[in-house]
C-alpha cells in the first residue's frame, strides 16, 4: 500500500503546474457534474411534479372559494331582499292604475334594485315576480299569471332548479330560453331564486325572488389561473354553466362527460364542490407538459455543459500560465525591495485573487517602507517650523496686548491737553478716534445691532467731518424697527469709507454722505449714497466683474471685503448693487435676509 501511495506522489510530482490543475479540473469537476446532472434532473422532475400538483389543489381551493364566496354574497342579498317590509307592501298593494304603479314603482323597485346592481359586477339582473294583476311587466317587476315557479313566464329549453340545503324557499336555478335570445348570454341564465313567505301578513299574492348572476364574472374567475389546460363549473345534472375555454358560455349548456378526461391521455382531473351550491368545479391539467419540458431542457443543458467544460478546459490552461508569470514577477518584485529599490506592478488594481491580493499586500509595504523613511526628514522639518511658528505667535501676542494701551493712553493724553488749551473739537475728534480704534481691535461679536453698527458710523462721519474743515455734512436715517436687526460687524463702513475717499474728495463744495436703513417685505435694506464724481462705465463694469468672481482685483478693497464677508455669511441669500454715474455720485444698495437667527430684536 505504501509503494502504490509512494508512485502515485512521485507521478503528480513529476507533472507541471498547468497538467496537474487540468486533472484536478476534470477529477473534481467533469466526472462529479456529470453524475450531478443525471441525478439532479431525476429528482427534480419528480419534486417539481409534487409541487406542482399540490399548487394545482391550492389553486382549486381558491377557485371554489371565490365561487362560493359570489354566490354566498348574492344568496345573502336575497335574503335581505326577502325580509324588506315595504317590497312586500308594495307587492301585495291594489294600485288604482298604471300611472300610480308607474310612480311606487320609481320610489320603491327601481330604488331598490337599480343601486345594488350599479356596485355589484357579480348580479347581472334582478326581478320580482307576483300575481297581483294591478302591477303590469317592468324592468324589475314581472307578473306569474299563474306559471309554475320554475318556468316564470319563459319558454325553456332546459331547467334545472336545485333547492339549497338547509334554507328554505330558496333554490339554485339553471335555466336556457330558446327563441330569439339564442346564442347570446341572456339565453343561458344562472340565479337564485327565493319563494317570498317571510310576513305572513302579505300574503295576498305569491310571490318570487329572482336574482341573476353575472356569467361573465364567473367565467373572468375561471380564466384567471394559468395552471390549468381548462377550468369548468357544472350543476347537478353534469351540464356545463361556465368555462375557461372549449365549452360555449352562451346557449344551451353542453354536459361534461368526466370519462372522456381520464388520465389516460395525460391528464389529470380534479373536483371541488362549491360550498353549499349544487355546483361542481373541475380543472384539467397535463401532467406530461413537465416530462417534455423536462427532455428538452436535458438536451439543452447537457450541450451547454459540454460546451462550458471545454471553455473551462482552455481557461484553466491559460490562468496557470498567467499564474506562473505572476509568480516570477513576485519573485522579483521582492528582490528589488531587498535591495532597496521600492518598486511597485503597474497592473495591482486588475487582479482580484490570492495572487492579487499578495500583490497588492507588497505593493503597500512599498510604498509604507519608502513613506516611513521620507516620515522621518519630513518630521524633522516640521518640528522646526513649528517652533519657529510658535515663537512668532507668542511675540504677536506681546504685541497686541502692548500696542492698543499705549494707543489708547496717548490719544486719550493728546485729548486731556487739547481741553486744556480750549480746543474742544479737537479733544472730540480724538475721542472719536480711541473709540474707533477700541471698536476695531475688541472684536469679540461677528454679528451685532444695526444699532451698534450706526454708532460706529456716527463716530466715523463726524472725524471725516472734521477732516474737510466743515465743509462736508452726512445724514443717517433709520427706520426704527430696523434698529434692533442683527448683522455683520463693520459691514457699512467700508462703503461709507469709499463715499469719503473716493466720492465727495472729487467735488470742491456741498459735499454729502447720506445713509438709510429700512425692513421690508424682501428683507432689511440698507444704502450708502453719496454726491462725489462718481464712476464711469467702464469703472464700475470692472467692479461689479470682480465682484462676480470673474474679474482681476481692483483698488476698491473694502467694496470687496464687503461683499465677501456677505457671501460667508448669507451664501447666495442676499443681493449687493452699485450704480454710479460721472457727476452724479454713487449709491451702493445692501439687502440681507431676515430670518430667524437674524430676527429683528425688541429693544
Amino acid at each position: 500500500m505504501k509503494i502504490l501511495l509512494h508512485r502515485i506522489d512521485s507521478f503528480f510530482n513529476s507533472l507541471i503546474f498547468a497538467k496537474k490543475c487540468l486533472l484536478l479540473f476534470f477529477c473534481g469537476a467533469v466526472i462529479p457534474l456529470a453524475v450531478q446532472n443525471v441525478v439532479y434532473y431525476w429528482q427534480t422532475e419528480r419534486k417539481i411534479q409534487g409541487e406542482l400538483l399540490e399548487k394545482v389543489n391550492e389553486g382549486m381551493d381558491d377557485k371554489a372559494d371565490k365561487i362560493n364566496s359570489t354566490l354566498a354574497e348574492i344568496l345573502s342579498y336575497a335574503r335581505s331582499c326577502d325580509k324588506n317590509e315595504d317590497l312586500y307592501r308594495g307587492l301585495d298593494y291594489e294600485y288604482g292604475g298604471d300611472m300610480e304603479f308607474l310612480v311606487k314603482y320609481q320610489e320603491l323597485f327601481q330604488t331598490l334594485f337599480s343601486d345594488r346592481i350599479a356596485s355589484s359586477v357579480q348580479i347581472r339582473r334582478i326581478s320580482v315576480y307576483t300575481e297581483n294583476l294591478t302591477m303590469f311587466d317592468s324592468f324589475y317587476v314581472r307578473r306569474m299569471d299563474g306559471r309554475e315557479e320554475g318556468e316564470l313566464g319563459e319558454h325553456l329549453t332546459y331547467l334545472n332548479m336545485d333547492p339549497l340545503e338547509g334554507k328554505d324557499g330558496i333554490y339554485f336555478r339553471v335555466a336556457h330560453e330558446e327563441g330569439k335570445f339564442q346564442g347570446v348570454q341572456d339565453s343561458r341564465s344562472v340565479s337564485i331564486l327565493c319563494r317570498m313567505n317571510y310576513y305572513k301578513q302579505f300574503s295576498k299574492y305569491k310571490k318570487l325572488l329572482r336574482v341573476d348572476i353575472n356569467m361573465d364574472y364567473l367565467e373572468d374567475i375561471l380564466k384567471e389561473s394559468s395552471l390549468f389546460e381548462n377550468m369548468l363549473l357544472t350543476d347537478s345534472q353534469g351540464h356545463v354553466i361556465a368555462a375557461a375555454s372549449g365549452y360555449s358560455n352562451r346557449g344551451e349548456p353542453d354536459v361534461f362527460d368526466v370519462s372522456l378526461n381520464g388520465e389516460e391521455k395525460g391528464q389529470v382531473l380534479l373536483e371541488r364542490k362549491v360550498g353549499e351550491f349544487p355546483l361542481t368545479l373541475y380543472g384539467i391539467y397535463d401532467s406530461g407538459m413537465i416530462s417534455e419540458e423536462f427532455q428538452q431542457s436535458r438536451k439543452l443543458s447537457m450541450g451547454i455543459t459540454v460546451l462550458c467544460l471545454l471553455f473551462a478546459s482552455v481557461c484553466v490552461y491559460f490562468i496557470t500560465s498567467g499564474i506562473n508569470r505572476r509568480l516570477r514577477r513576485l519573485v522579483e518584485q521582492s528582490g528589488e525591495i531587498a535591495r532597496g529599490n521600492f518598486v511597485r506592478t503597474k497592473d495591482e488594481d486588475s487582479n482580484r485573487d490570492e495572487f492579487g491580493i499578495l500583490e497588492r499586500s507588497i505593493n503597500r509595504m512599498s510604498a509604507q517602507l519608502q513613506e516611513l523613511i521620507e516620515k522621518e526628514y519630513k518630521a524633522e522639518i516640521q518640528k522646526i517650523e513649528l517652533e519657529k511658528e510658535t515663537n512668532q505667535a507668542k511675540l504677536l501676542a506681546l504685541q497686541a496686548q502692548v500696542n492698543p494701551h499705549f494707543m489708547f493712553n496717548a490719544l486719550e493724553s493728546i485729548r486731556l491737553k487739547a481741553l486744556a488749551k480750549g480746543e474742544k473739537e479737537t479733544a472730540d475728534v480724538i475721542k472719536y478716534m480711541a473709540r474707533m480704534f477700541r471698536n476695531l481691535i475688541s472684536w469679540e461679536d461677528n454679528i451685532i445691532t444695526l444699532r451698534e453698527e450706526i454708532r460706529f458710523l456716527d463716530e466715523f462721519l463726524h472725524i471725516q467731518n472734521y477732516r474737510f474743515d466743515d465743509e462736508f455734512f452726512y445724514e443717517i436715517e433709520i427706520e426704527e424697527q430696523a434698529y434692533g436687526c442683527l448683522v455683520p460687524k463693520m459691514i457699512l463702513q467700508p462703503l461709507v469709507e469709499n463715499a469719503c475717499v473716493h466720492g465727495v474728495e472729487a467735488v470742491s463744495e456741498d459735499r454729502w454722505v447720506r445713509v438709510e436703513g429700512a425692513l421690508k417685505e424682501e428683507g432689511l435694506v440698507l444704502t450708502v449714497r453719496d454726491n462725489g464724481g462718481g464712476m464711469s462705465s467702464e469703472k464700475l463694469s470692472e467692479i461689479r466683474e470682480v465682484l462676480s468672481g470673474n474679474g482681476r482685483e481692483t483698488k476698491s478693497v473694502g467694496v470687496l471685503n464687503a461683499y465677501r464677508r456677505l457671501v460667508l455669511y448669507y451664501g447666495e441669500d442676499f443681493q449687493f448693487t452699485i450704480d454710479s454715474y460721472p457727476g452724479q455720485g454713487t449709491v451702493c444698495r445692501l439687502r440681507i435676509p431676515v430670518k430667524e437667527e437674524t430676527l429683528c430684536i425688541q429693544s
